[in-house]
């Protein structure tokens, strides 16, 4: 019965709704109103499409965004360009 109990629970907890995710909101860097805002997890704002990469909008922890470790092919950082290595 435990265990049920926690499969239940895992999945009430995906199929929760966030109360907190704006429909609308304003670019934090220009200003514009956008629908669905994208949100960066570094800086905790949220951007238009045009700044929603932490180095397009001149994120304060852009140091933690460039030392992360990523799960899929390796990315850099080069002179303001975001290079994909295979």
């Amino acid at each position: 019965m435990a265990i049920l109990k926690k499969i239940r629970q895992y999945f009430s907890n995906l199929f929760k709704k966030n109360e907190n995710v704006p429909v609308y909101g304003n670019c934090a860097a220009c200003g514009e109103r956008v629908y669905l805002p994208f949100h960066c997890n570094y800086c905790r704002q949220y951007f238009c499409g045009k700044h929603r990469l932490p180095f397009n909008h001149d994120c304060r922890n852009i140091e933690d965004w460039k030392n992360r470790i990523s799960s899929g092919p390796a990315t850099e950082y080069t002179s303001g360009m975001v290079r994909v290595r295979k």
